[in-house]
């Protein structure tokens, strides 16, 4: 995987120096990432409504809604329930969900999706039936095909032993992929020990069916799915895709890129040191004072790398403001957890999204995190009313 990844950053750097230097505002790609973390999606929720706020005000529209204003919206886990939250329809052919309402849909069934009871040992830690009887009555009948912006949604296939990418514009040619969101959802946050597997059956419209035996996304390494948006998005502009044709040549500059997290304590120093996990066997790996040492580093060096790759990649296009990525690296206590959906961590969490807004951006950059989303609003609302323009024509 990390040969994979280095290629890939190559071939990005390679082709942002082929691009045009021209920026016009009309040929900006929008992108929105959100990353897996669980009951954590409360970090990006609340990073979300900040925006879509500033969105309304900027437009004086109450209406206003995120998936008006990207191109593109991926998610793994959690982050896949945020992207299939504000991008699914209801029945005004409207998002089912503003930011706000996807905090509210934490607090009102994380309780029941991560109820509190003793573990069990040989099972799942969560039988995963009422989490997926509320995803469909929540997104109903709703298929992948009917999303009001472009989504990206991962999942692990365990039989055929693949990563299965859920996006919009690839349904032409896999059209078996054009599945329930609510069996979308449910699979790319069917994270292995916490949750069963998902198995279900798609017709790809010509009488096939096709069996689908899904686990959590991040499963794949796309814990945060920023790299693969950016993928799926020049596989359109190489189509011919005239919404992505500006990027055809992954021009940076192009491309606007907001990446947001769900947290890590990757700046602090944990207990561990090598004298003391010398002997450690795999229980004492998987499973240490109630805590998950090996996801843990791994979900955290993964969030590190992934950053660290798409930085470098638009700096090399001299397009550093065009990406912002937005992470507390600091988490501590409760608030590490994938699954305490207690009202006081959820609090917490909720408290944790809206003190990064005060936040450097990061070391190299003094500007704070809500100072970098301000200027977002004005290029997503004009890049909108351009969309709609062109659409007019």
């Amino acid at each position: 995987m990390a040969t994979t990844r280095s290629f890939l950053i190559l071939i990005f750097m390679i082709l942002t120096t082929t691009g045009s230097a021209s920026s016009e505002l009309e040929e900006v790609v929008t992108i929105l990432s959100i990353d897996g973390g669980g009951i954590k999606g409360i970090i990006p929720a609340t990073i979300l409504d900040f925006l879509k706020g500033q969105l309304q005000e900027l437009d004086d529209n109450k209406d206003a809604r995120l998936a008006d204003y990207f191109n593109l919206i991926a998610g793994t886990s959690t982050g896949g329930l945020l992207t299939a939250m504000i991008s699914s329809p209801n029945e005004d052919n409207r998002p089912i969900s503003a930011a706000k309402d996807i905090v509210s849909f934490y607090f009102k069934y994380g309780p029941k999706i991560f109820p509190r009871s003793p573990p069990p040992i040989l099972h799942p830690k969560y039988d995963g039936i009422d989490f997926h009887k509320i995803l469909e009555d929540v997104l109903g009948e709703t298929r992948l095909n009917q999303t009001l912006t472009d989504v990206v949604i991962t999942a692990f296939d365990i039989k055929s032993n693949k990563p299965v990418v859920f996006t919009k514009s690839e349904l032409a040619k896999y059209p078996e992929l054009d599945a329930k969101m609510s069996d979308i959802c449910y699979s790319t946050a069917a994270a292995p020990i916490l949750l069963p597997p998902h198995y279900f059956v798609n017709d790809d419209g010509k009488g096939n069916q096709l069996e689908f035996n899904l686990v959590d996304g991040a499963v794949a390494a796309v814990g945060d799915p920023a790299i693969l948006a950016l993928s799926v998005a020049t596989r359109r502009a190489m189509k011919g895709d005239p919404a992505f044709a500006s990027i055809k040549s992954m021009n940076c500059k192009k491309v606007l890129l907001l990446s947001l997290g769900t947290g890590t304590n990757s700046e602090f120093d944990k207990t561990y040191t090598a004298n003391e996990t010398a002997d450690w066997g795999a229980i004492e790996w998987l499973f240490h004072n109630n805590s998950t040492p090996l996801s843990q580093m791994h979900s955290a060096a993964c969030s590190y790398m992934d950053d660290y790759y798409i930085a470098t990649v638009f700096k090399a296009g001299n397009a550093e403001k065009n990406y912002l990525r937005i992470e507390e690296n600091a988490l501590t206590g409760s608030t590490t957890s994938l699954d305490d959906a207690s009202v006081e961590n959820m609090k917490l969490l909720v408290q944790v999204g809206e003190n990064l807004l005060k936040k450097k951006v990061s070391k190299e950059n003094s500007e704070t995190n809500e100072e970098a989303l301000k200027r977002l609003p004005k290029l997503l609302s004009e890049r909108k009313k351009l969309r709609a323009k062109k659409a007019s024509y």
